[in-house]
């Protein structure tokens, strides 16, 4: 609207644009990107200050704003009008307050007194002929005290003596005083007014909903007649006042009570119109914004955004009810779903006009800056708005009635609340959406849409464009012209058409006394209280509900939407001593207010933040939930995009043929030049060099032949063929210990720390095994060794197996192809187990022996590997679980890579992806096989039993869709934790990696041969024999020969990588930014001089370190952290090679195998 009252000077009715320069558009924009960056803090803070507004209205059930909240009438008018000049009372009221101590008026001394000050001004009645009263002490369940025999009583009185039936003897015997009134709180009188305690008690104190203390006792008497009964209440008075206790005190002191004031009490329900007007405007605002926000073709984000403004409003509603409360607003005159229609005013315009803003800006920019630039566009036409709408509706509160004022005064407390939410949580909350791309691809589909109608465009109808929301009037027009109605229509309610017309001149009336004004005389014509009270006598009858006040209009004029009533000041009746009397005790201050709330409510409320956050995390799970099918770290990053190479400086002069690496990201080199080195990464500072001098250190360390490193990066050891070993601190950067065990001329097939759990006192220990089948342990702490021969036959192949409980265990192989369990707990005698259902070999396998085992602590399984074939039994049962087809896999090459571990129905391990790879013998071809059930990511693989599977109907291995992928030729390799493979190897002339997809189960048909052939490369044929797996793959593709590169491509190297669903990526080894940078050494001269890489080892989770000459080159995909998390426990990923890392923290060592 202001854009069109300001058309004389702008010229123009088009909201205003900021330029980019204008610091306040500046503002805005760094505001939306900071929440958007920030969205989780945002969204938290904001739950934090809702439970601070919303818990003493909805779950401080005794507080002021809880009570208030209860008190709003559902769908009757109330109003208490002092009414000036001249009009005949429809009833007097006259009360007696009974004082004893401050909230201490349910005491037995205090209602002795009020029960004397009633007997002695009410009494038998008020005419000795007048056979309307009987006996005070008539049965409460009757008359609550006093019965009225006459069909339509003149007179008659409510008291909170009532409950014990006025009478002593009934006071006397009542052991628990608030028990009784809590439990007759609901009867009615003779007047059939319920005795509520809002209507006999002034200031209470509630535990709940049950009274707990009272500061005054009031006693209000109804005399319809307007004859000498006032004159006889007076006389009462007086003589009361001559004669009362010296213990008691009165006021006035005299007993006389001459001034009054008049008041009119309305109760009008809610109209057939009015209903229909609400109805109306309810259920059209919900249509319209469900068919808005399904606009934004966002299946799963426009039902979230729905929840997040149901939700925004509701916090505004309830925060606004608190804040009136604190203010002292009287909000329980108008009708409780009135109050709804201002949230959904204030709230829809700035939601629809920031979305739509959105909607306008490039897809392509990252999410935070589109939230950022579409709020620095229409910040300030959400503050101007808000502004214009306070403006108005200040205006409208000078020409409304007091009530309307007070409703006003919501309004704008709940603007300024919608206001402030609309910039944290729904900017937060939106900011959300934006990052799953659902309003980009909203946006995508329309410009699509738009470009296919480049031709002739059609005329847009006008109810289109209003529906739309690109007309003025409904964007600018809407929200204030919905605000002025509203109030319109209150003021409606609430002006007398029958006393006068609702015209200019009634407003012109109203407005020369304002609302302030009209509080102000109403405060001071009453007479100021002789002590200080929790609630005064015009509070008190502000304070009376509209159940009260339909049970008044029944009593006094029944039928009648208004009555005129003559309230004259009370009589007080005050004990002497009082504490507080004539002090008005100091407010308590924001400090003392939140010290009461932190001793008395901070647990409740606490707990309520806590579920609402879990509400909350919930709900943007739901929003941010893609449905994309699961990595192993549950999404798809955007830095594993990143492929780099990293070239460590040079710090030996021979090639590297050993290395040792660990979680932390240290490694260790051992060159031919006798050279050992250490480096240590750190955080920041990225990787620094140690050299370690094993040649001329006592005992002398050369030649090495193993090593190992810890998962946690604090220790490092050394072993010589003598058997010397040599333990280094990477923390102090000294050899903390020497110790020598025997090798009898044999190099250990495994050398790896280890350790043991639930043990007092060494717990890491390191495992060294020989083939001829001698097992030796070698405490690191104490330095204690123990060594047996646990084989009588030589041993092929051995692994460390940590369970999740941290038992570890040692899995081997004989040379007669027996697969061996020996348990490395404390108190084992190292006794080996043969795994029975290997032997024999299941049904349909060939009887050629097991030559190699590997270990997935992770899911539980061994996988047991047989020539072209490999058998998986499970741990702990030693159940064969599934037998599949394999290449001739070359030794120590083979690695098991899966996606993060589920729970099955069945209650085994379950994985949605689970693939191998190994490199064929006699040939340099890599080939990856990855298995999954279909394309869902909510389907899982069962790895249980097989007869646990067909009786829960679980779906295993056998049933699972087989993928192979293979690269040659691959070089050196090893894989990583996101289910990737990388390696080194010489740059071909063309793409090699190639792949197909079988069924496992006989129910799957593969793609057309054709269409495999054309898209995929095939690998070579080998020289040696080929499996039947391969030779099954070869002649699916038609096998083709590739010609083999030219010879200049061989000069030179590259990085690869091929992730389980067959991506495959590369890259040069070294590019001219990396050699232009160092000039230490020029790297593309060095690499002419090396014939092959050297050895490689995974290092962290998502970086390889390869020896390259006698140089380092670390190949990371993404961004690594280093962090020291073991592959098995946050990538659910294992590297299957012997003494490489994998499973938990502190499990298996990290040495390299030697062989």
């Amino acid at each position: 609207m202001i854009w069109y009252l300001l058309y004389p000077l702008r010229r123009t009715t088009e909201p205003l644009r900021l330029s980019p320069a204008h610091p306040l558009r500046q503002a805005f924009q760094a505001h939306g990107t900071a929440t958007a960056r920030h969205w989780l803090l945002s969204i938290l803070s904001t739950i934090a200050i809702s439970v601070l507004l919303c818990y003493p209205a909805v779950f401080h059930t005794d507080s002021p704003a809880a009570i208030g909240l209860r008190n709003l009438p559902k769908h009757v008018w109330t109003s208490t009008t002092e009414v000036h000049g001249e009009h005949t009372a429809d009833v007097e009221l006259r009360q007696v307050w009974v004082y004893g101590d401050y909230m201490k008026a349910i005491e037995p001394h205090v209602l002795r007194e009020a029960l004397h000050v009633q007997n002695a001004l009410i009494g038998q009645g008020f005419d000795a002929e007048d056979e309307a009263v009987v006996a005070p002490n008539a049965s409460a369940h009757d008359s609550g005290g006093y019965a009225l025999a006459r069909a339509v009583p003149t007179w008659g009185f409510h008291s909170p003596l009532m409950y014990w039936n006025s009478s002593y003897d009934a006071l006397e015997r009542d052991t628990d005083l608030p028990a009784t009134i809590n439990a007759r709180s609901a009867e009615q009188t003779a007047l059939n007014l319920t005795l509520r305690p809002s209507t006999v008690f002034a200031g209470k104190a509630f535990s709940g909903t049950k009274l707990r203390a009272a500061d005054n006792l009031v006693i209000t008497l109804f005399d319809r007649t307007n004859s000498t009964i006032g004159q006889v209440w007076e006389s009462r008075s007086k003589a009361f006042a001559q004669e009362l206790s010296p213990e008691w005190d009165v006021f006035p002191e005299d007993g006389y009570i001459a001034h009054s004031l008049l008041y009119e009490f309305r109760l009008q329900p809610m109209t057939v119109q009015d209903n229909l007007f609400l109805a109306a405007s309810y259920l059209g605002t919900a249509a319209f914004v469900i068919y808005r926000l399904m606009q934004l073709r966002a299946v799963r984000s426009w039902f979230g955004l729905l929840i997040t403004i149901c939700v925004k409003m509701t916090v505004c509603l309830i925060s606004s009810f608190t804040i009136c409360t604190f203010l002292g607003i009287n909000l329980a005159s108008i009708p409780r779903p009135w109050y709804p229609l201002v949230v959904v005013v204030f709230g829809l315009g700035n939601i629809f006009r920031l979305i739509n803003e959105v909607l306008q800006t490039p897809p392509e920019m990252p999410p935070h800056q589109r939230i950022g630039n579409a709020l620095g566009e229409v910040g300030h036409l959400s503050l101007t708005v808000a502004g214009e709408n306070l403006v108005l509706i200040y205006l409208v509160s000078l020409l409304s009635e007091p009530w309307v004022a007070d409703f006003c005064v919501f309004a704008v407390v709940t603007l300024v609340l919608d206001l402030v939410f609309h910039f944290t949580f729904f900017l937060a909350v939106l900011s959300v959406d934006v990052q799953r791309m659902e309003l980009s691809d909203s946006l995508e589909r329309t410009d699509l849409c738009q470009a296919s109608k480049i031709g002739r465009q059609e005329r847009q109808s006008w109810l289109h464009a209003l529906r739309q929301g690109n007309l003025p009037l409904s964007t600018r027009f809407a929200g204030s012209a919905a605000i002025f109605s509203i109030l319109l229509a209150l003021n409606w309610h609430f002006f007398d058409i029958h006393a006068w017309q609702f015209s200019l001149g009634a407003m012109r009336d109203q407005l020369r006394s304002t609302p302030t004004q009209q509080a102000h005389s109403e405060a001071s014509a009453w007479s100021p209280p002789p002590i200080y009270q929790a609630r005064s006598p015009a509070e008190w009858l502000r304070m009376q509900d509209h159940n009260t006040a339909r049970e008044l209009f029944d009593f006094i004029k029944p039928e009648s939407p208004s009555f005129i009533a003559r309230v004259f000041d009370p009589l007080y009746v005050v004990s002497r001593g009082a504490h507080g009397r004539y002090v008005t005790p100091r407010p308590s201050s924001l400090q003392e207010t939140v010290r009461l709330f932190a001793r008395n409510h901070a647990f409740p409320a606490a707990l309520i933040v806590v579920f609402l956050i879990a509400g909350v995390t919930l709900l943007m799970n739901y929003l941010l939930w893609t449905g994309l099918p699961e990595t192993t770290t549950e999404h798809v990053d955007d830095e594993e995009a990143t492929f780099s190479v990293k070239t460590l400086p040079t710090s030996q002069s021979l090639d590297i043929f050993r290395l040792a690496s660990c979680p932390k990201g240290h490694l260790l080199s051992i060159s031919l030049d006798r050279s050992t080195s250490i480096w240590i990464h750190r955080r920041g500072r990225g990787h620094t060099h140690t050299p370690l001098l094993t040649t001329t250190v006592q005992p002398k360390l050369w030649p090495i032949v193993a090593c190992s490193m810890d998962d946690s990066g604090t220790l490092l050891a050394l072993c010589t063929d003598t058997g010397q070993i040599g333990i280094w601190g990477l923390a102090t950067s000294r050899f903390i210990k020497f110790e020598t065990i025997e090798l009898r001329g044999q190099v250990p097939n495994l050398f790896s720390f280890a350790s043991k759990f639930g043990t007092e006192q060494d717990k890491l220990s390191l495992i060294v095994t020989t083939p001829d089948g001698y097992l030796t342990e070698l405490k690191v702490q104490s330095g204690d060794r123990v060594s047996r021969r646990i084989s009588s036959v030589p041993i092929v192949h051995v692994v460390i197996y940590t369970s999740i409980k941290g038992d570890t265990s040692l899995v081997f192989v004989s040379k007669t192809g027996k697969v061996h369990i020996i348990s490395l707990k404390e108190d084992c005698d190292w006794s080996s187990e043969v795994v029975a259902g290997l032997d024999p070999p299941p049904q349909g396998n060939n009887l050629s022996k097991i030559t190699c085992v590997e270990s997935v602590p992770s899911l539980g399984l061994i996988f047991a590997l047989r020539p072209e074939e490999a058998d998986i039994f499970d741990f702990h049962s030693r159940a064969l679980i599934h037998s599949f087809k394999i290449g001739s896999v070359k030794p120590h090459t083979f690695r098991v890579m899966h996606s993060t571990r589920r729970a099955c129905t069945c209650g085994a391990p379950s994985v949605h992806t689970f693939c191998v790879a190994y490199t064929e013998l006699d040939t340099d071809l890599m080939v990856m096989q990855t298995f999954t059930l279909d394309d869902t990511s909510s389907s899982q693989i069962c790895l249980g039993k097989p007869t646990d599977n067909e009786s829960l109907k679980c779906q295993g291995l056998g049933r699972a869709t087989e993928a192979v992928h293979s690269v040659d030729p691959a070089g050196v390799w090893e894989s990583t934790s996101i289910l990737s493979v990388v390696g080194i190897r010489k740059c071909v002339q063309s793409p090699t990696p190639s792949s197909t997809t079988s069924g496992v189960d006989g129910n799957y048909f593969p793609a057309k041969t054709s269409t495999l052939a054309s898209a995929l490369k095939q690998r070579p044929p080998k020289k040696a024999k080929p499996s039947s797996l391969l030779t099954t793959l070869d002649a699916a593709l038609h096998s083709t020969r590739r010609a083999p590169a030219s010879p200049s491509d061989s000069d030179s190297w590259e990085a690869w990588t091929l992730s389980s669903a067959g991506e495959f990526r590369a890259r040069p080894l070294v590019d001219a930014a990396e050699d232009a940078e160092d000039a230490e050494v020029p790297l593309i001269d060095d690499q002419l001089f090396v014939a092959a890489p050297g050895p490689i080892a995974k290092l962290g989770q998502r970086s390889v370190a390869v020896g390259f000459g006698n140089t380092l080159k670390i190949v990371t995909l993404g961004k690594e952290s280093f962090d020291g998390a073991a592959a098995a426990g946050e990538g659910g990923v294992l590297d299957m090679r012997v003494g490489s890392y994998g499973g938990r923290r502190g499990g298996r060592g990290v040495g390299r195998k030697v062989q």
